[in-house]
Order: C-alpha cells, then sequence, then structure tokens
C-alpha cells in the first residue's frame, strides 16, 4: 500500500483507524444512506480517525460523491466536505468499489482500516439471478463474492496488509461461506444474518466508538452491541449482528464438511430426520435457504441418535462459537441466531438454480463435504 506517497500527496497524517463507507445507494435505500451520513456528521473525525465515504444516490444529485467527515470545529460541529464530484457511475461494478477504495486508501493513512459496504444484500445469491449478492445499483449491475474478493485485492488487500474490519451494513451476508472466502482480504466481518431495517447501522455511535480507539476486534464488538441496542432503543425487533475473526473460518468449513460427508453416506437411513431439520431450524426473511449454523447443528445432535454425528456436531459447534467474537440478537424470531449462517435450501430448483454459483466459493474447493451432502439430500 502506497502510504508514504498518499502521505506527500494529501498531507494528511497516519492516524490509528481510516474509515471507509462505500454508500451504493442507487435505488430504493437513497434516502438512507444519506441520512447515515448526516448521522457520521453528527460526531465527526478525531485525531485518532479519519473518516471518507462515497455515495450513489437516486435522484438526489447526478454522479457521485465523495465526503470527508471532518473534525469537530471550534464550536463543537463536524461537517460533511465536498472533495469530489464524479460522473454516473455503476456502483455494482468491481472497478467503481476499487476506484473508491484506492482513494480511500492512499488518501487516509491509518493502522487499520473499517470498510462498509452499505447497500442492499443477498447473502451468496438473490431470487433474480441477473442480480448478485451486494451493491445493487438499480440502473447497472451488483457484486458477487468471488468478484468482491477481487476488487479488495486489486485496492491492495493483500495476507500481509488486510483490512482490518469489513461491514456490510447489508441484509443476510453473515454467512460462513462468504466470511471464509474473505478471509485473506479482511481480519473481521460484521454483518448480519437476518435482513436489516432500512436505518442500518447506527454510524454516530460507531464513530464514537472508534474515536475513542481500540482494536479490530474491540471495535468489531463494539459495532455489534451499537447496533442491537439501536434497535432495543426504537424497538423494532428481530434483528441480528454479529463478528466473526477470518481466521478461524477455516475450522468450522473443515468440521462442517465432515459433518456433511457423513449424513450424505447415511441420507438413506437418515433422510426422514434431516427432512424435519430443515422445517425446524432458524432461518432468515425472504431467504429461508439460509440457516443458522449453530442450530443446525444442534438439532442434527438431537434428531440422529448416532455417536459419530453426535461428536461432529459438537466439532461444528465449537468451531463456530470461536470464530464468531460477538453475537447479538433481539427478537423472538431471531431467538436461535448464533452469528453465523449456512447454505441449506430445501426445495431442489432453488439448489439446482444456485449450486454453480455456490461451488465458486472457496469453502467447496478443498472441504467438498457439505456439497455432497446438499447434493444427497436433493437428488
Amino acid at each position: 500500500m502506497p502510504r508514504t506517497r498518499s502521505r506527500r500527496r494529501t498531507g494528511l497524517p497516519r492516524k490509528n483507524w481510516a474509515f471507509l463507507a462505500y454508500i451504493a445507494g442507487d435505488n430504493n435505500l437513497s434516502d438512507a444512506g444519506l441520512a447515515d451520513i448526516d448521522e457520521m456528521a453528527d460526531v465527526g473525525s478525531s485525531p485518532q480517525v479519519h473518516a471518507g465515504v462515497q455515495i450513489d444516490t437516486e435522484g438526489a444529485h447526478d454522479g457521485s460523491v465523495r465526503y470527508e467527515i471532518t473534525e469537530p470545529d471550534a464550536t463543537g460541529t463536524a461537517h460533511r466536505t465536498t472533495i469530489e464530484r464524479l460522473p454516473e457511475s455503476d456502483s455494482g461494478a468491481p472497478e467503481t468499489l476499487r476506484a473508491f477504495l484506492k482513494w480511500g486508501f492512499d488518501r487516509y493513512p491509518a493502522d487499520n482500516r473499517l470498510v462498509v459496504v452499505w447497500n442492499h444484500g443477498a447473502g451468496f445469491r438473490t431470487h433474480r439471478l441477473r442480480v448478485k449478492d451486494i451493491a445493487f445499483d438499480d440502473y447497472g449491475t451488483s457484486l458477487d463474492i468471488p468478484e468482491l474478493a477481487g476488487t479488495l485485492r486489486k485496492a491492495g488487500a493483500r495476507p500481509s496488509n488486510r483490512i482490518a474490519i469489513l461491514g456490510f451494513d447489508a441484509c443476510l451476508m453473515n454467512m460462513v461461506e462468504i466470511v471464509h472466502h474473505l478471509r485473506k482480504r479482511v481480519e473481521f466481518v460484521v454483518g448480519s444474518e437476518q435482513t436489516e431495517p432500512n436505518d442500518g447501522w447506527p454510524y454516530d455511535k460507531v464513530l464514537a466508538d472508534m474515536r475513542r480507539g481500540g482494536a479490530p476486534a474491540q471495535i468489531s464488538r463494539k459495532i455489534v452491541d451499537r447496533y442491537i441496542r439501536s434497535y432495543r432503543s426504537t424497538g423494532e425487533q428481530d434483528v441480528t449482528q454479529s463478528a466473526v475473526r477470518t481466521d478461524a473460518t477455516d475450522a468450522v468449513v473443515v468440521a462442517l464438511g465432515k459433518l456433511g460427508r457423513r449424513l450424505a453416506q447415511n441420507i438413506g437411513t437418515w433422510g426422514s430426520a434431516l427432512r424435519s431439520v430443515r422445517t425446524r431450524v432458524q432461518t432468515y426473511e425472504e431467504y429461508t435457504d439460509y440457516a443458522d449454523l449453530v442450530d443446525l447443528a444442534g438439532l442434527v445432535s438431537r434428531k440422529i441418535r448416532d455417536d459419530e454425528v453426535k461428536a461432529l456436531t459438537r466439532g461444528v459447534v465449537a468451531a463456530s462459537n470461536a470464530a464468531v467474537v460477538a453475537n447479538g440478537r433481539y427478537g423472538r424470531g431471531v431467538r436461535r441466531s448464533n452469528g453465523l449462517s449456512v447454505w441449506f435450501p430445501a426445495d431442489r430448483p432453488t439448489y439446482i438454480n444456485f449450486r454453480a454459483k455456490y461451488q465458486a466459493l472457496d469453502c467447496t474447493r478443498r472441504h467438498r463435504g457439505w456439497v455432497e451432502f446438499l447434493d444427497a439430500y436433493h437428488s
């Protein structure tokens, strides 16, 4: 990362944190994106935190705008300062996100970086085959998870220089498959298993906590706590948020693969029990093929009387719990959420439609046991 060059060019000091928000708002969330920038400006940056934003809106202005969130002035008021106006672009295109990240990394030298991808989210798939996973532009395209990982790499996020926290202020993104796929680019992922309300993250509280300082794990936990508190205060229920350490996901994928292979080998015997599990497991609005991983393992353990299965499910639970450094949930509808979901479609058409897309994710390449189970379940 060309940090010394960027410091000479911008004259900005190196700080502990750089907060960078990519608001892909060229859709029905446009007003919420503008409101979130106002929340950021309610607190402002600080001598310890840089803050930069790019927003593409629907109808508010032509093109995109890059803002800097200033430190509070002598009156205690922070501002959003326009740094650059850009021509109209497709916020779902990899190059648009890459350009923003390169700009932010160059402009804001920092020891740690928190990057927020703000938009609609759909886990690793959507119900419309032409639309992908994140950063939907209603007048353009969207990103799938391999494209997102490649964009982070091209922007400079390498295994030796990872983004400290990748925040998904978007629906349904905290799947073990997604977090694992991004492990070489980011240290922690903060996001939701469930759909998110339009208000999304409480950015004033997030920036206030960053101003107080802390390591990536600590900041990740605080974001989860602030998110859940914000919805407890409004009474809006059935929300989730979790923080996951990406380095720990390999153990989760290995444990899940072992369990999947054992289930696949005995699908003729246990198929009925597994269909019962599938009807009872914790799932999420609109995308009921996403199931909470720990809840799934617990139900399998209770439903199938096999010592090896019980040992394997304990392994899944232990690995998942070790990866999830903070888990928040509020509302009866998400009470069995534990921080990571997994793909477990109930119907064959959904599985067949998205099987190839699923197999593009890293989790299926070396540890194929879960795909073997899904193949057997839907055969």
